[in-house]
């Protein structure tokens, strides 16, 4: 029998359909917020990942940690109340937990405005004049949360199975309506949705206690777990940890196996402002999974603009510091870890960690201040990187001057450190096969083909140029022709063989 996942806008009545439901079919419910009172009880940030979504966040690669812990949290949670059959969970995303789980019903429910309004007025003695506006609001945070903690759009169709608009139809009768889907064959438990949950649950629980361990909670893994077996990978800088993973991992209720991998090499990246994910964003990363690699990120703030930095870490000291005869602190109302709010501009490197740390390929990043002799050194401090990446650097300096600059960087860096250099620009080109490499294949490709069939063609002509009557009267020109004539050949087959490896992803 299934999981019914309910998701809805705050004050539409999820918890009562959830109730109602779970009195019709003696089910047992869950919800987010019996989830997030455990999270809390535990020690885990909920509070400072949900004031992330309405300022930004100080260091985003340790929100992002964050997030991930109670993803883990809620998963493990969820999985541990169904492993003895059916269960329905209400909550902000629900729906877009567990995937790859067949045999849950994932529903939306939508209440009218008039409706939610008089719940919120029930639910938080507010003056009518307020709740519009709050609800506004409301939904304009909860929209942020489910896409900073779940990369998704909740009203995006393609996540639900069913969706309730309780404009026409009572809890009651919804209650029912799923409760009959439910019952659909289609929703039924099988061997390979039982399978996928158990993957879910040991992946969350491995997760939760990395996380706690004080020896490996501050290092980045990708964790995923496949019957039984506990595949951890963790990054090139965090070399030797596998022993405490392991140790950590040990008796693992579910777990037979543990497999600690470490990633085979770091691509360093390079610049002075980072702008989410783009397009470079994308290449960089398509080629960190074809290698089995780590992006490490590099900023690079020009002297310049240090100056301005440190007018604002000297603001943010100032504040951070409060003198004796300041007021007392204000209740926070139980959000953890908050400073003050002090602007930070951290040119777009907190954005680009959080990502890759979601996604389980941050080698970690760091700031200097300086300019090509600092890059040197950086890259020299870098762990078994084996590309770097030149973005957008010298941003000061004219468009002349700073391709000249790019230019002598990456001839420095590949000569001291035998390490592959590319711009930004270049990525294109050398790791993707786009339009201009389809027409310098068929090219090469047709020229190729020409000469072969040439070759062929005339093997007469060219055993008596090379070897026969001809070649006694034009030695020289034999020779020459021939040093010429092979390594043309030679370039124009290794192309179409490089290009043609490009085409299948193979570097």
């Amino acid at each position: 029998m299934p999981i019914i996942m309910i998701s809805s806008l705050p004050h539409c009545s999820a918890e009562k359909l959830a109730e109602d439901l779970g009195s019709k079919t003696g089910w047992p419910t869950l919800s987010r917020r019996e989830l997030a009172d455990q999270a809390h009880a535990q020690g885990i940030k909920l509070g400072r990942i949900e004031t992330s979504i309405i300022k930004k966040p100080i260091n985003n690669e340790r929100l992002a940690r964050e997030k991930d812990i109670y993803l883990a949290h809620i998963t493990a949670a969820i999985c541990e109340k169904a492993r003895d059959g059916n269960l329905i969970y209400e909550g902000r995303a629900g729906h877009l937990l567990l995937p790859g789980v067949r045999h849950r019903l994932r529903v939306g429910l939508m209440a009218p405005k008039e409706t939610r309004i008089e719940k919120a007025i029930a639910d938080l003695n507010l003056p009518r004049e307020k709740v519009s506006s709050y609800l506004d609001q409301i939904d304009e945070d909860f929209e942020k949360w489910v896409h900073y903690v779940h990369r998704a759009e909740w009203k995006d169709p393609g996540y639900f199975d069913f969706f309730i608009n309780l404009q026409t139809i009572s809890l009651s009768h919804a209650s029912e309506l799923l409760f009959n889907i439910a019952s659909l064959s289609d929703y039924c438990t099988t061997t390979e949705t039982r399978k996928a949950m158990e993957n879910h649950h040991l992946t969350a629980k491995a997760k939760l206690r990395l996380s706690t361990d004080e020896r490996t909670r501050r290092a980045n893994f990708w964790v995923r777990a496949v019957d039984g077996t506990v595949t951890v990978t963790y990054m090139p800088g965090q070399k030797g940890i596998d022993h405490a993973i392991i140790d950590v991992l040990d008796q693992l209720e579910g777990c037979n196996k543990v497999q600690c991998t470490m990633a085979e090499t770091n691509v360093l990246w390079v610049q002075e402002r980072f702008h989410g994910v783009d397009e470079n964003f994308q290449h960089i990363n398509q080629i960190a999974q074809r290698w089995g690699a780590a992006v490490e990120l590099l900023q690079i703030v020009p002297r310049s603009e240090l100056a301005c930095d440190e007018c604002i870490a000297a603001a943010a000291n100032e504040v951070g510091n409060p003198s004796a005869d300041s007021e007392p602190a204000a209740y926070t109302g139980g959000v953890e870890d908050d400073g003050p709010e002090v602007s930070s501009n951290d040119g777009g490197l907190g954005k680009v960690m959080e990502e890759l740390v979601s996604i389980g390929r941050s080698g970690g990043g760091k700031t200097i201040t300086g300019g090509s002799e600092e890059i040197i050194e950086a890259v020299k401090d870098a762990t078994n990187c084996s590309l770097v990446v030149l973005g957008d650097i010298f941003l000061d300096k004219g468009r002349e001057a700073r391709k000249r600059q790019v230019r002598e960087l990456s001839l420095n860096v590949r000569e001291r450190f035998k390490v592959p250099v590319v711009t930004s620009d270049e990525i294109r080109s050398r790791f993707f096969f786009g339009p201009r490499q389809a027409v310098k294949l068929v090219t090469f490709a047709l020229a190729a083909a020409c000469i072969y069939a040439a070759v062929f063609m005339f093997q007469d002509v060219i055993l008596n140029f090379l070897g026969g009557p001809m070649h006694q009267d034009a030695k020289v020109i034999s020779a020459i022709c021939v040093v010429l004539f092979v390594p043309f050949v030679a370039y124009l087959y290794g192309t179409v063989t490089g290009l043609l490896l490009k085409l299948v992803g193979v570097d």
